[in-house]
C-alpha cells in the first residue's frame, strides 16, 4: 500500500499546479497593496452598489436554473428510463450533445433560432404575436436548461434505473396513488441524486459567463461579467476582478456545501 501511494502524486500534483496554485495568487492579488494586506476591495465588492446587484443577479439565476434544471431532468430521466433499451441508448446519446457543446456555439443557435431576425420571430410578425426577446432575462434563462436539463439527466439515470422501476411498484402495489408513490416514495429516493445533480448545476450558473456574454454583451449585470469587464475593459483592475472572483468563489462554495448537508441528511 505504501508503493501505491506514489501513484496520488500525479493527481496532487496536478490539483496544486491548476487549482491551489491559481486560487493562492486569486487571494494574494486581491488583498495586496503597497502598504501590505488590504481588504479594501472586498468592502467595494460587498458595498459598491453595481457589484451588489451583480451578485444578487448571479445567486438568484443560478438558483433559478438549477431548480429549472432539477424539475426538467427528473421528469426527463424519469421518462427516459421506461423506454425500450435501444432508444433509451440513442437518446442517452444525444443528451450528451448539448453539454459538449460550447457555450458560443449554443447562443448562436439560439440567436439563429429565436434572434430579432431569427426563425420564430421571423414566424410570429406575418401573425401579429409578439416578438421574442432572446435578449432579456427571461431569454437568458431560456438557453441554459438547454444543457442543464439533459446533464441533469444523464447524472439521474443511474439512481432512477436502479431503484426508481421497483420502488413506484412497490408503493402501487400497497396501495399509494401516483401522486403519492412519487412525493412519498420516489423523490425522496432519488433526491440525494438530484442534490448531487443540483451541485454540478449551481457550481456552473454561478460562473455562467461564455453564452451569456454572447447574448446580453454587459446589458445583464452579472458577477462573472463584471469579473471580465475589470480585466478586458478601459476600467482594467485585475485586483479588483481578483476580490470579485473571491466573493464568487465563496458564495459558491457556500451553496455547495449546502447542497451537500442538505444530502447527507437524504442519505442517512
Amino acid at each position: 500500500m505504501r508503493g501505491e501511494r506514489f501513484l496520488l502524486l500525479p493527481g496532487l500534483l496536478f490539483l496544486l499546479l491548476f487549482f491551489a496554485y491559481p486560487v493562492f495568487a486569486i487571494l494574494e492579488r486581491s488583498l495586496a497593496a503597497p502598504e501590505g494586506l488590504t481588504l479594501a476591495r472586498y468592502l467595494k465588492a460587498l458595498t459598491a452598489p453595481a457589484y451588489l446587484e451583480a451578485w444578487r443577479n448571479s445567486l438568484l439565476f443560478a438558483a433559478l436554473s438549477t431548480l429549472a434544471a432539477a424539475v426538467g431532468g427528473v421528469f426527463v430521466a424519469y421518462w427516459t428510463s421506461r423506454l425500450p433499451l435501444r432508444l433509451k441508448g440513442l437518446l442517452m446519446s444525444l443528451y450528451a450533445v448539448p453539454v459538449s457543446l460550447s457555450g458560443l456555439v449554443v447562443a448562436f443557435g439560439f440567436i439563429v433560432l429565436l434572434g430579432r431576425n431569427g426563425v420564430v420571430n421571423q414566424l410570429l410578425a406575418p401573425l401579429g404575436l409578439p416578438r421574442f426577446d432572446l435578449y432579456s432575462w427571461t431569454g437568458l434563462f431560456l438557453v441554459f436548461p438547454f444543457y442543464n436539463i439533459p446533464l441533469f439527466a444523464l447524472a439521474l439515470m443511474p439512481l432512477l434505473e436502479s431503484v426508481g422501476k421497483g420502488l413506484l411498484e412497490a408503493a402501487r402495489a400497497s396501495g399509494a396513488t401516483p401522486f403519492q408513490a412519487w412525493v412519498r416514495v420516489l423523490l425522496p429516493a432519488l433526491m440525494p441524486g438530484i442534490l448531487a445533480g443540483s451541485s454540478i448545476v449551481f457550481a456552473g450558473m454561478m460562473g455562467a459567463f461564455g453564452t451569456a456574454l454572447a447574448l446580453t454583451g454587459f446589458a445583464k449585470n452579472l458577477l462573472s461579467l463584471q469579473i471580465y469587464s475589470l480585466v478586458a475593459e478601459s476600467t482594467f483592475d485585475l485586483p479588483q476582478a481578483a476580490a470579485l472572483a473571491a466573493v464568487l468563489m465563496g458564495t459558491t462554495g457556500v451553496g455547495l456545501y449546502l447542497l451537500a448537508l442538505w444530502e447527507r441528511r437524504f442519505r442517512r
